[in-house]
């Protein structure tokens, strides 16, 4: 099953994710005013949102490519893709919002996320009906 990996990635990066916000609350509990509002805390919010949500659509898009009969090479491109532009894109914004200098690849990880939706769009629409 092609997209199994694609949930088991999902439910792991999920709870990455989740580390990664009890990670904010800590370093957030009882700092100074001026931290609140700091571009780390932007950066550390919209990394942590990115990822739970590229995390949700990794399970959920895994379970579509289980649950439907779409041409092996499309849903293997697309299960690939979908992991690759998790990391690119969130993955990368969780990199940067620690402060390495990252940031400019984020743009790649959108782009494979776009083109995983193209393809997945092909495939659902090419699926032969089952039933």
């Amino acid at each position: 099953m092609v997209g199994k990996k694609n949930m088991v990635f999902g439910f792991v990066y999920f709870l990455a994710s989740l580390f990664l916000g009890m990670y904010m609350a800590f370093l957030l509990d009882g700092a100074d005013s001026h931290l609140l509002t700091s571009e780390a805390r932007k950066a550390f919010r919209g990394a942590h949102a990115h990822a739970n949500l590229e995390s949700l659509l990794n399970i959920f898009f895994g379970y579509l490519l289980c649950r439907l009969a779409i041409e092996a090479w499309v849903a293997k491109t697309v299960s690939v893709l979908l992991i690759v532009g998790a990391l690119l894109h969130s993955g990368i914004l969780i990199l940067a919002s620690f402060g390495l200098p990252v940031l400019k690849l984020a743009p790649l990880g959108s782009l494979t996320l776009v083109v995983m939706m193209v393809l997945m769009a092909y495939g659902v629409v090419m699926t032969k009906q089952i039933d």
